[in-house]
């Protein structure tokens, strides 16, 4: 704004260069348009300003007559030289403006960003430092076509997703756990599964799930979110984000009534 109030002081300066006093007029037509009383108080290489009974206005000197255009010492070459000057000074303006508006942006979205990683870190789930970590990134594709129990609805909820498989004893240990958390914090957060196996695999598990589970039998979704252990947690916002991925021994409940009191639900 600085920046544009200085270009158009300067080109106002400018203008009142060309004329000491003002030039009065009876009349002056511009196209369609006769302004009466005339009274012209400045003029620039391109633009006169003036007053008249239409009040206080300005018009192109490309526009006047022949002679007004002589009078007020126009040259078109000039002028049309100071009109693109203008267009370019404008165009940079706008750019600048743009720019600043944009890291302006940038800025709230990365604090917001920070503030709620403070958030899962205070609650314990710190930050994967490795470049494939997918926190912070929005979550692998959730949208599953078979389900073992009823497909939950994940909009706008806070998820627990438990990758694991039926036939590995150190998935099925934290089946408990998952399972009361899944009580608890019903209609808080969504808890369900994804698995590689079989339908027949996830019913016969022992001890048996009492939550949603995702069948994924070409591994996509592992693949995606870079899972190579078994068993692996994922947390995932109520914006898709990805705010942890790892063991679930580090998700219980009060890290995740911690969450629930530091993240707004939807």
């Amino acid at each position: 704004m600085t920046y544009r109030m200085l270009l158009c002081s300067a080109w106002i300066a400018s203008a009142l260069s060309l004329h000491a006093g003002p030039v009065k007029l009876v009349y002056m037509k511009v196209g369609a348009v006769t302004y009466s009383n005339v009274v012209v108080f400045s003029a620039s290489s391109t633009d006169l300003f003036f007053t008249s009974d239409h009040g206080m206005s300005n018009v192109k000197l490309k526009f006047l007559s022949r002679e007004l255009q002589k009078q007020f010492h126009y040259n078109s070459s000039n002028g049309e030289k100071a009109e693109q000057q203008q267009i370019d000074n404008d165009k940079r303006f706008q750019a600048d403006l743009a720019a600043n508006i944009t890291a302006r942006i940038r800025g709230v979205q990365n604090a917001i960003e920070i503030e709620v990683r403070e958030q899962y870190s205070e609650a314990g789930l710190a930050d994967s430092v490795s470049d494939d970590s997918p926190l912070g990134k929005a979550a692998p594709d959730l949208n599953f076509e078979d389900w073992v129990g009823p497909k939950p609805d994940l909009t706008g909820k806070i998820k627990l997703i438990d990758v694991w498989s039926p036939k590995s004893a150190a998935c099925r240990k934290w089946i408990p756990s998952l399972n009361n958390l899944n009580k608890i914090f019903a209609g808080k957060i969504e808890v369900f599964g994804v698995t590689t196996a079989t339908e027949a695999d996830v019913q016969a598990s022992d001890p048996k799930i009492n939550f949603p589970c995702a069948l994924d039998p070409d591994g996509k979704f592992l693949k995606a979110a870079n899972i190579t252990v078994l068993p692996c947690a994922l947390l995932v916002d109520t914006n898709g984000t990805v705010r942890y991925q790892g063991h679930p021994a580090a998700i219980d409940t009060n890290t995740v009534q911690m969450l629930l009191k530091g993240i707004p639900e939807e």
